[in-house]
């Protein structure tokens, strides 16, 4: 076999200002930057000629249509120049401030919202739910949390949507103790506030809490919606419940909720997660014209981590043939299938495939896979040069790998090696020392191994137990 290094991989591909293709992305970027410029072109041509004409001195409303076109557009800050331009006219207008304050969310500026906090409080509209809420919901997005429970506790009248904001908010933001305080107090919860509180349980990895508020919703008589599902679903497949994901598949067919494909690609990821490669099958198969890119790759990366090699070459080639480019993440899941199923030579070919057919450059990841796959075939001293050749520094990530190689083929010196790299990099995880010294043993250098294990003591470290789940949550 002729090797080339990740360098000399690099060097060989094709120019980055070729002739673009109707499919590039860069293309499509463009498309999309001159499709918002010509819509502000527009705006502001309009504009110049209502101020040219004195339009707006006659009706105070043209000023607030400009202002949500703005606002809701990709150039907030043109909302904020407009509103403050035109302050005495929209000065009693509570629909210019909600438009103002969505805009300072889009720039994320909380300044500019405490700015108009004052403003409000001055004009009288913290008595407003609806400006108060937009105000509660500019700080949260911004991250001012403080602030956010100051405008929130100043509310005389809260309604479901000022109850939501700071629900979902500080969910988002991690503070799921407090999320879960307000959803106790709110006098109604919706659907929003369920699934707010599910998805701020699922983000902070408390997956079980997750899943008991969702059963408790369901139990409650409240539908869950797509986004309720897309929540709880991750807790779902981390939990490892089959019986709840085949429950969550059925609600979501009888429902008519498979028609969103974000959900039947969360259920294939799902399926793959707790084992279940036919169901996660029978998903994708069922999404016959729905499927996109992360419906091809999902089921892809199923099969690799179930160990089923020819089934992921065998979909994407049949992904090929329906037209889909693949992205970075389908040549991970490739190359990882083909590293399971010690398919060195189809990995290598589909990692320049990526690189030279469709000029996608390659992360860290990709290499650490690659260097998997040759590690686990036995080609270690490929897998070391490549880790000497990466166009990118070699995180404590890539020298386990090889670590982990060099104890399946007892290639202790290489191994010793990788040991210093790691501890140049992190210092605090004792399961490198227990493989180096599990390694040593089995080759009976006995005084060494027991040396790594002083070593392992010395500095304090301990290996991360292991840990199993078992059950479903009834």
């Amino acid at each position: 076999m002729t090797w080339f290094s990740p360098s000399h991989l690099l060097r060989q591909r094709s120019p980055p200002f070729g002739p673009a293709t109707a499919t590039s992305p860069l293309r499509d970027l463009l498309a999309l930057v001159l499709r918002h410029q010509h819509r502000r072109r527009q705006l502001l041509q309009i504009h110049a000629q209502f101020i040219a004409h004195q339009v707006f001195d006659q009706s105070p409303t043209r000023w607030r249509a400009f202002l949500k076109a703005y606002s809701h557009g990709p150039f907030p800050q043109e909302a904020v120049h407009l509103f403050r331009h035109a302050r005495q006219r929209l000065a009693d207008d509570t629909f210019a401030f909600v438009f103002v304050l969505k805009a300072c969310v889009g720039l994320g500026w909380p300044q500019a919202g405490a700015q108009l906090h004052g403003l409000v409080v001055r004009k009288g509209f913290e008595f407003n739910a609806y400006v108060h809420t937009s105000l509660v919901n500019a700080y949260v997005v911004c991250g001012c949390l403080v602030e956010a429970r100051k405008a929130f506790d100043e509310m005389t009248v809260k309604n479901a949507v000022s109850w939501n904001v700071m629900i979902t908010g500080f969910a988002g933001w991690g503070k799921v103790e407090y999320a879960r305080l307000l959803f106790e107090q709110m006098p109604c919860r919706n659907v929003v506030s369920w699934t707010g509180l599910i998805d701020g349980y699922t983000r902070a990895s408390l997956y079980v809490e997750a899943v008991v508020l969702f059963r408790s919703m369901m139990a409650g008589g409240i539908s869950p919606s797509e986004i309720t599902i897309l929540a709880v679903i991750p807790s779902v497949s981390n939990i490892g419940g089959i019986l709840m994901g085949e429950m969550l598949h059925g609600y979501c067919e009888k429902k008519g909720l498979m028609s969103d494909v974000r959900v039947g690609n969360s259920l294939i990821d799902l399926y793959a997660k707790i084992g279940s490669v036919q169901n996660s099958l029978k998903v994708f198969e069922e999404m016959l014209d729905t499927r996109n890119l992360v419906s091809w790759t999902s089921t892809i990366s199923g099969f690799a981590m179930h160990g089923m090699s020819i089934e992921a070459l065998e979909l994407f080639a049949e992904m090929r043939r329906a037209g889909i480019r693949p992205n970075r993440i389908t040549f991970l899941s490739l190359i990882n299938a083909c590293s399971h199923g010690g398919l060195v030579e189809e990995g290598l070919a589909f990692f320049r495939s990526m690189i030279y057919e469709y000029n996608i450059d390659p992360e860290v990841k990709h290499f650490g896979c690659i260097i998997d796959m040759l590690g686990r075939a036995g080609r270690l001293c490929e897998a070391e040069q490549i880790i000497e050749g990466l166009p990118m520094e070699a995180n404590v990530v890539v020298w386990r790998i090889l670590l982990g190689c060099c104890s399946k083929y007892g290639e202790v010196e290489m191994g010793e090696k990788a040991i210093k790299k790691i501890l140049d990099l992190e210092r605090e995880s004792g399961g490198d020392f227990a493989v180096l010294s599990n390694m040593l043993n089995e080759f009976g250098r006995f005084s060494d191994a027991e040396q790594a294990r002083k070593l392992l003591d010395e500095r304090k470290t301990a290996k991360v137990p292991g840990l199993a789940l078992v059950g479903e949550i009834q």
